[in-house]
């Protein structure tokens, strides 16, 4: 294991999924320092006070150490006398890289564990429960955390590589994060001690000290500023209304346009309120890097959890509560649990065809929210939903509303047809609660309801019998307008193009050929899943996250106070012609390996970025993938009528208008 996958598992806070809260630009120095001391101890580089010198340029064969031993090789060639702290300062500009790839070695080792999102990194269970580390053949190596705590409790000798660890650790001011204020006090000789053993990296030590006080420094100075403002007010601003026309459109299309004209940073104003943009790629990668430390979407959420009873509602929380509730639903959300529940899902699609006349054509966002809200809740809570799903739609559509996105008071929630669906899903609720008793599961397949009714018996008083109603029925809810405008979006796409219809069915026949699809089958869908990214691309169904500003910051060349209410304009950078040549038209190719559009990191966010993306992206884009393969494989579908152009309902999240309607010709 490299000296870079040890420093991020000796900083990572099991409690939060967080790496102990180092900054992320001072994260980056020390994993930069990490991966020179990697290649010190491979024998290809050394240091002294004044200079880095290259002693070899042969590759390690590690792909994560070699880019940077070929970036030492072509610098030093002519510049051959640069110190420790200019490299320090050059691999932590592609830190992100660095710690993307250690990471991913260490889910692969099975050291990691993470959701479809990506954004939250925990331990596997069972090396939190052996604290050992499994290395190759069944060896097994203690856990990191283990071997630096005993080595500074104790007057245990440590070994190179841990001096390493803890230099790199004390240089970063990790420690101070790591133990309680009263350990530090007591083990800072020792840490001290310690770290002055290290003879291999002292001089990178040094730089990644130097440059963190110098950032911590920065940081301070910064936050000494008053004020804030002076940033460009969008256009179109009206007396009175200011922006509200322009937001409550096409809100993808006028923020993309304000951020060419403006840059990544504007303000739109609302009667009553106004708000920050922060859009581009420049505010995806900020919301990735440093969103933990300076948003907080608790605010947007908070009427929302008080309506439904409880604040664990896990798009409003943040912190350790964020990470145990994620933690807990992530299995019930994952692409895996789909791929393993694939003729569940089928069922819930053929069931929709039974009941289709030929002949007949429906609204196409009808026709997917019941498809894809009864497999949602045929595989989650075990239930099929068709009967439930008006009651689920009405109750949703008035939270959101109301709660959501502010369009409407809160009388609507104690309007009699709203209680009336309130009450019916409280009764499903109950009902599926008594059908998940820990004794009537047995030799049944898990599910998320399990998972959840687990956390409740092992921690009541963090899930308790209030928290489990929005949590339980997040199936019946969570749908009804993301993943269902999206494929109601994909199926359009598709039918409106025949040629496209026909490179899709053709998967679809070769899907089902030998019966039922396999999760082999249905990732070998390359059409298929590039018409289902690009309408993500060209789609985005949540064009905005509202977030608060928890600790003042710069952006854009300005300055944000702590308070200020933002919108994070994340799929700006979806039709950018930089990033997507001819944003405005729908190309599936441009998802082929030969052109790998949008690849770039932050770029493509259709399901948000940082620790708050979509829990169950990765189940979504599945389902999206097999009801179009199955409705085509099954059915002969046309739009209703022929040639008809797509028309985008803005009202609340973004989906297609009533118009747009799905005609079975026949079935298949």
């Amino acid at each position: 294991m490299r000296l870079t996958e040890e420093l991020l598992l000796l900083l990572l806070d099991e409690k939060t999924g967080e790496f102990s809260n180092v900054p992320d630009r001072i994260l980056g120095y020390a994993l930069a320092g990490a991966a020179l001391m990697d290649l010190s101890l491979e024998g290809r580089i050394d240091t002294d006070p004044s200079a880095l010198i290259l002693l070899d340029s042969i590759p390690t064969g590690d792909d994560l150490l070699d880019p940077i031993l070929a970036d030492i090789e072509a610098v030093v060639a002519a510049r051959p006398n640069l110190p420790a702290d200019f490299w320090v300062r050059r691999l932590a500009g592609a830190a992100d890289q660095l710690q993307t790839g250690a990471l991913a070695r260490l889910v692969q080792r099975g050291i990691l564990d993470t959701d479809d999102g990506g954004g939250i990194f925990s331990l596997t269970p069972r090396v939190s429960r052996t604290r050992r580390y499994p290395v190759v053949d069944e060896e097994q190596e203690r856990e990191i955390r283990d071997r630096i705590m005993g080595i500074l409790f104790t007057e245990d000798v440590p070994t190179p590589r841990e001096v390493c660890i803890v230099s790199l650790a004390h240089a970063c001011g990790a420690f101070e994060r790591i133990l309680t204020p009263s350990e530090f006090a007591e083990l800072q000789e020792r840490i001290a001690l310690v770290a002055r053993l290290d003879l291999i990296g002292q001089s990178v030590t040094g730089a990644v000290r130097k440059e963190s006080v110098a950032y911590r420094e920065a940081m301070r100075q910064r936050i000494r500023r008053a004020g804030g403002g002076g940033w460009p007010v969008a256009s179109g601003r009206l007396p009175v209304l200011g922006h509200a026309l322009q937001l409550m459109g096409d809100l993808r299309a006028y923020l993309t346009e304000q951020y060419r004209r403006h840059g990544p940073i504007f303000e739109v104003q609302a009667p009553g309120r106004k708000l920050l943009v922060l859009a581009g790629r420049e505010a995806n990668v900020f919301m990735v890097r440093e969103g933990k430390t300076h948003l907080r979407s608790w605010e947007q959420w908070s009427g929302f959890a008080h309506e439904v009873g409880t604040p664990r509602v896990v798009t409003g929380l943040d912190g350790a509560d964020h990470f145990q509730l994620r933690r807990a639903l992530k299995n019930g959300y994952s692409r895996r649990f789909f791929q393993s529940r694939i003729p569940l899902a089928v069922a819930a699609v053929d069931q929709e065809l039974k009941e289709w006349a030929p002949g007949k054509a429906i609204p196409g966002q009808t026709l997917m929210r019941r498809v894809t809200t009864d497999q949602i809740c045929r595989l989650a809570a075990g239930t099929a939903a068709r009967e439930h799903i008006d009651d689920a739609y009405r109750f949703m559509s008035a939270l959101s509303r109301v709660y959501i996105f502010r369009k409407a008071p809160r009388l609507l929630m104690r309007l009699p047809g709203v209680r009336r669906a309130r009450w019916r899903l409280e009764k499903v609720f109950e009902q599926i609660l008594a059908s998940h008793e820990p004794e009537l599961r047995v030799g049944c397949d898990r599910n998320l309801v399990d998972d959840l009714m687990e956390l409740h018996a092992s921690s009541a008083e963090f899930m308790g019998g209030g928290d489990l109603f929005i949590n339980v029925m997040g199936p019946f809810l969570l749908g009804l307008d993301t993943v269902a405008s999206s494929s109601a979006f994909l199926l359009y796409e598709v039918l409106k193009d025949p040629a496209l219809t026909a490179r899709v069915r053709a998967e679809a026949d070769a899907l089902f050929a030998d019966g039922l699809p396999t999760r082999e089958g249905l990732q070998a869908m390359e059409t298929t899943r590039r018409a289902m990214l690009e309408t993500l691309r060209r789609y985005p169904i949540a064009p905005v996250l509202v977030r608060t500003a928890t600790n003042s910051f710069d952006f854009g060349g300005y300055h944000v106070p702590a308070g200020t209410m933002l919108l994070m304009a994340l799929s700006v950078t979806h039709y950018l012609e930089e990033f997507f040549p001819n944003p405005d038209r729908f190309d599936v190719d441009r998802f082929s390996p030969e052109r790998a559009e949008g690849s770039g990191p932050s770029v493509f966010a259709p399901f948000g970025l940082g620790r708050h993306a979509c829990l169950g992206q990765g189940f979504a884009q599945e389902q999206m993938v097999l009801n179009l393969a199955t409705l085509l494989h099954r059915a002969e579908l046309a739009l209703d009528p022929p040639g008809y152009r797509i028309r985008i309902d803005h009202s609340l999240a973004p989906k297609p208008a009533r118009d747009f309607k799905v005609e079975l010709r026949g079935r298949r």
